[in-house]
C-alpha cells in the first residue's frame, strides 16, 4: 500500500529520487490506503483497503465513487457465466449467444474458468460449449430442496403433463354406451367436461403440440 500526495518538491538527489518513487509507487497501487489519498484530483483512483473497493473522484473533485469491488473478477459488476435477456437479435460486447456452440478455452478463458464444460466439452482439449437456451424455459436448480429431485445443474429436462382428473356429466340423451368422446365447452357445466357424442372430435382453441404459459421470446446470452 502506498499513497503520496503527488507533488514532488525541490530537493537534494537521493531525496528527490526517494520521493519520486514514492510517488510511482502510489500510481502504481492505484493510492492503496485505509483513508483517501492527502491529495485529490478529478477521475483520481483510489484502492480503499478499508472497505475493500476500488473508488474515482468525480469530475468536479468534491466526491468519490465506488468502482467496483477489490480482487474479484469484474470487479465484482456482471461475472463470467451471468445469463441474461437482451432486446436484440446480436449479443451485446462482452456476451456470447447461449446456442450451444463450441467455443474457444482460450479466447473465453474466464467463461471456461466459471462453467467449465458443464454443458458440454467441445473438441475435448480446445473447445468447450455454451449452455443452449433457446426455446427453453428456465427453472430454478433444486439443490436439495426436493420439489424436483434428481436433477443436475445444467440438465435438460423433458416436458410431463402431472397427474390430474376431469369431472363428466350423465351422458346426454340419445348417446349410446360404449367408447363416448368428451369435450370441454368453456362456460358449461361449471367448466366440466360434457359427454357429447359417441364419436370423436377436434380439439378446442389454443391446443396444439406443447403445453405453455403465455410468453415473450428475448435473446438469452452468457456473460464471458
Amino acid at each position: 500500500m502506498s499513497q503520496h500526495d503527488m507533488d514532488v518538491a525541490n530537493q537534494a538527489g537521493a531525496a528527490f529520487r526517494a520521493d519520486l518513487n514514492a510517488a510511482l509507487q502510489a500510481i502504481a497501487s492505484q493510492q492503496s490506503g485505509s483513508t483517501q489519498p492527502p491529495a485529490t484530483f478529478a477521475y483520481q483512483l483510489w484502492a480503499d483497503t478499508s472497505a475493500g473497493v476500488l473508488r474515482m473522484r468525480n469530475a468536479a473533485n468534491n466526491a468519490w465513487i465506488t468502482v467496483g469491488v477489490l480482487g474479484v473478477a469484474n470487479l465484482g459488476h456482471i461475472l463470467p457465466g451471468t445469463v441474461a435477456y437482451f432486446a436484440a437479435s446480436s449479443p451485446p460486447a462482452g456476451y456470447l449467444k447461449t446456442n450451444g456452440a463450441a467455443v474457444s478455452r482460450s479466447t473465453y478463458s474466464d467463461l471456461y474458468a466459471a462453467i467449465g464444460t458443464l454443458f458440454g466439452a467441445g473438441d475435448g482439449s480446445n473447445t468447450f460449449n455454451v449452455p443452449d437456451l433457446r426455446g427453453e424455459f428456465l427453472r430454478g436448480w433444486d439443490d436439495g430442496r426436493g420439489l424436483d429431485v434428481g436433477r443436475g445443474l445444467g440438465t435438460l429436462q423433458q416436458e410431463m403433463v402431472g397427474p390430474h382428473t376431469h369431472n363428466t356429466v350423465t351422458a346426454a340423451s340419445g348417446v349410446t354406451s360404449g367408447a363416448e368422446s368428451i369435450a370441454y365447452m368453456p362456460g358449461d357445466n361449471n367448466g366440466r367436461f360434457t359427454v357429447i357424442s359417441n364419436s370423436m372430435h377436434g380439439v378446442q382453441p389454443n391446443t396444439g403440440t406443447e403445453n405453455r404459459p403465455r410468453n415473450i421470446a428475448l435473446l438469452a446470452c452468457i456473460k464471458y
